[in-house]
């Protein structure tokens, strides 16, 4: 019954409080591990703002430490794999989202693979944070931003050719740029689509207004995602079962979805192709 991006975000305020703790990050990480592979799924990404989840006692560093603990033995249980993407915030500090970016370095080779930009984009924009994705192509990590779920297509543009994005959170607005679309598509940048978060955001009306079966027959590289897996209630599974009844989808669509999500991924190009031959065998 949410109104507004800015609406929907209000629900993650509910266990804000009990995430500054060692127990809670590696449960949290132990326990997406299970649920994943109970999907089927093979490989996931995951992300986190560490300075939404840190208080004086325990520090961004320490809820990244505790999460990646989770995940190291969800993945030794649950024969799954999976990285860590470093969530930076359009509504805190410069500095915090810099510090971001030096954990996310620190814990390169350590289960930390890449950077996002997340938070209220309605009213928080990406220009004042621009020195930590500066910093992030500088350490050569790399990056996705949320841009374009709300009505500003310039936002991905900007998310792209400014910030070095070479993947886009939601993009909805691109449906509403031609040009941007075609220049997206011809740089080859990856968009991250969210087709029930987009509805609960209502950033989408419905799913026949939504403009990713055009972004995919327009061959703009697309995959499928679930945003927030337990504020929508949702598996992968459920957004494929959602996009294939809405949209038609033959099984050849799915496996170039999920081909496409493989050779996305923020890991090394022999992971890629190992994860791209599971898929179509």
């Amino acid at each position: 019954d949410c109104r507004s991006l800015t609406d929907f975000l209000k629900r993650f305020e509910i266990f804000y409080p009990i995430l500054p703790y060692a127990v809670t990050q590696e449960r949290i990480g132990y326990e997406l591990c299970e649920d994943c592979a109970r999907d089927n799924v093979i490989y996931f990404e995951t992300r986190f703002a560490p300075a939404l989840a840190c208080n004086r006692k325990f520090t961004m560093e320490d809820a990244v430490v505790a999460a990646l603990e989770g995940l190291r033995r969800g993945q030794r249980d649950f024969g799954i794999r999976c990285g860590l993407i470093l969530c930076c915030y359009r509504s805190i500090t410069l500095q915090q989202n810099i510090d971001t970016v030096k954990l996310a370095q620190k814990y390169r080779h350590q289960g930390v693979i890449g950077i996002d930009l997340a938070g209220d984009e309605l009213h928080y924009p990406a220009a004042p944070h621009a020195e930590a994705f500066a910093l992030a192509r500088k350490l050569e990590i790399p990056i996705t931003i949320h841009a374009g779920e709300g009505e500003k297509a310039e936002n991905i543009r900007e998310a792209v050719f400014d910030h070095g994005a070479a993947r886009i959170g939601h993009d909805v607005a691109l449906g509403r740029d031609t040009e941007l679309l075609k220049q997206v598509r011809d740089h080859g940048t990856v968009f991250e689509i969210c087709l029930t978060s987009n509805l609960q955001t209502c950033s989408v009306p419905s799913p026949s207004k939504h403009p990713f079966k055009k972004f995919f027959d327009e061959k703009v590289r697309v995959t499928l995602n679930t945003d927030d897996p337990a504020i929508s209630n949702i598996t992968l599974t459920d957004e494929f079962e959602l996009a294939a009844r809405e949209y038609k989808l033959s099984p050849a669509q799915i496996r170039e979805l999920l081909v496409n999500a493989a050779d996305a991924a923020f890991v090394e190009p022999s992971v890629r192709q190992e994860l791209a031959a599971r898929i179509l065998t």
